[in-house]
Formats: structure tokens, sequence, C-alpha cells
């Protein structure tokens, strides 16, 4: 059990294994820097409607609420950035208690402001600022539930890492749950269309994607003083090893031909706030879902 409270650590050392986990840090950072930044911005813009959550609508998606049921759970919600969804899960979808986990300080702090506001309480809605490579070292719970959805793992720089902290905090019995872009369409140009997919990143690999930009998903044009961001290339079967490896077992893993955001500039969006491109002559996998359970 932990208070909501801030975690923070780094590493050290002269030898090449310490010397990329410092680089990796140091990836971190900057993300944790932009991130921070985009947190101030993102609840004002039109792609989170913050008002349309406090006037009571849940932003949990058709996907997740069909494929995962949290009702009179406790579940733990990793790199939830300000808050919506993990609100959400208690607020509208019947959750008994969700802890949300982001790095960013600015992300925390209006989550929690968003707490007051829709009158949860602490018990209902916990909030707790950590890197989620670092959680186990701030938090010692284990929970029926782990989720985390759209926009995570492509910022961490270690998958396997990243599945140990899931098994970590899962109850034996538990389940795992995660929706996200898929692999497949990550080293697409933002400018591709049907007729011409345009390769502009690796499918998988170690190195990072550095990219600096004004903006987010969400809008542009914010003033970033850090606009640079790291993302890191996880290909399908990189993510499905991991998870094993930590020892989960898969109990599904679903393709989608839609995406939840504005994947590619020529996507044109249905009237359930899913993004398709048109034209295409046979569906591509644009999101994924999978979830796992912990047989321990």
């Amino acid at each position: 059990m932990v208070d909501e409270r801030t975690d923070s650590s780094g590493t050290g050392g002269d030898d090449r294994a310490t010397r990329r986990e410092q680089s990796q840090v140091d990836y971190v950072a900057e993300n944790r820097a932009h991130w921070d930044e985009l947190a101030r911005h993102h609840p004002d813009t039109d792609a989170y409607d913050v008002e349309a959550f406090l006037d009571g609508e849940s932003t949990i998606r058709p996907l997740e609420r069909g494929e995962l049921s949290v009702a009179s759970e406790r579940l733990l919600h990793l790199q939830c950035h300000f808050g919506l969804d993990t609100l959400s899960w208690v607020r509208d979808e019947g959750a008994a208690h969700a802890t949300g986990v982001d790095f960013a300080p600015t992300a925390i702090e209006t989550a929690r402001e968003l707490r007051e506001r829709v009158e949860l309480s602490p018990a209902d809605v916990r909030f707790v600022e950590s890197d989620v490579l670092d959680l186990p070292t701030t938090l010692d719970e284990t929970f029926p539930l782990v989720v985390t959805t759209y926009g995570t793992i492509y910022w961490l720089p270690d998958l396997n890492r990243w599945a140990e902290v899931v098994a970590a905090h899962l109850e034996p019995g538990g389940t795992f749950y995660i929706a996200d872009g898929h692999p497949f369409v990550n080293p697409f140009h933002y400018e591709s269309t049907a007729e011409d997919l345009q390769v502009a990143h690796p499918y998988a690999g170690a190195e990072p994607i550095t990219e600096e930009f004004d903006g987010s998903y969400a809008g542009e044009g914010f003033g970033l003083d850090n606009p640079r961001s790291h993302g890191f290339a996880h290909g399908i079967g990189e993510i499905v090893t991991a998870l094993g490896n930590a020892g989960l077992r898969i109990d599904f893993l679903h393709d989608h031909p839609w995406s939840f955001f504005q994947r590619f500039e020529a996507m044109v969006e249905d009237e359930n706030g899913r993004w398709w491109l048109p034209e295409l002559d046979a569906e591509l996998p644009f999101t994924f879902s999978l979830r796992a359970h912990n047989p321990a």
C-alpha cells in the first residue's frame, strides 16, 4: 500500500550495459518533460473533451468495454495520462477501485483535480506518480486487473521489464488487458494513403525513434519548450514473448481494422470515433487488443 506520492530514481555505472541503461533513462527523462508539457495542453483540446466527461460521458471505448469486465473489481491502470479513463472505470463502468499511474507530475496533478470535480475520493481512485518501469519500487500491491490502453508501450524502451512489472502487480488468477496501436502500421509515414504506404520507421528495433513536434495527436502549435520525444518500435512478437516470459498466459490477441486516432492524414472518422483509411482493397490491422492471465 502506498500514499499518492512521487517516485524518482536514477542509474549509473561504467560498463556497457549500464551506459545503455543510462541512455534509456535519458530517453525517459526527455519523454517525461515532453509529456508533462502535453498534460498542460491536452485537457483543453477537443480530442479529450473534458467538459463532456465532467457532464457524465464515459471515456471508455466500446472495444475495451466489450472485451473486459471491471464490475466490482480493483484495477491498476498503467500510463494513465491525466486520468480520464481511470476515473471512468470507477464512475461509469462499475470498478470498485482504480489506481492510475503516470510519470508526468502535471498529469497526476490534473487527474487528482478532476477526481475532486467528479466527487470521487482517493479510496475510490488513487493516482501515483511513477515511471511504469520503476513501479514496484513505489507500489507493493497486487490487483485482479491490470490495464493499459492506447499510446502506451511505444514510449517504453524495455518491454521485458514492462512485462515483469505487469506480472509483479497481477494477483494469481488476475487478468491483464492492453489495447493499443498495432505495430504493423508503426513504420508508415503520416502522409501515407491506401495507394502509397510510405515506410518511414522500422517495424521493430532497439534504437529509439526521435522526433521533434510542437504538439501531439490531440493538436499542434502548443509552444512546447520540450518538443523532442523518443519512441520505441515493438513488434507484436516482442509483445507476446515478453508477456509469456514474465509468466503470463495469453487468452486472446485480436486485430482491428481501425485506428483509435488519426494515424494517417488521409484517415476519416466514423460515428463511433474510429478512424479508417479509405479506399483500401483489403483490411489492415491498425489496432490490437490482448488479454492474458496470471496462472501462478
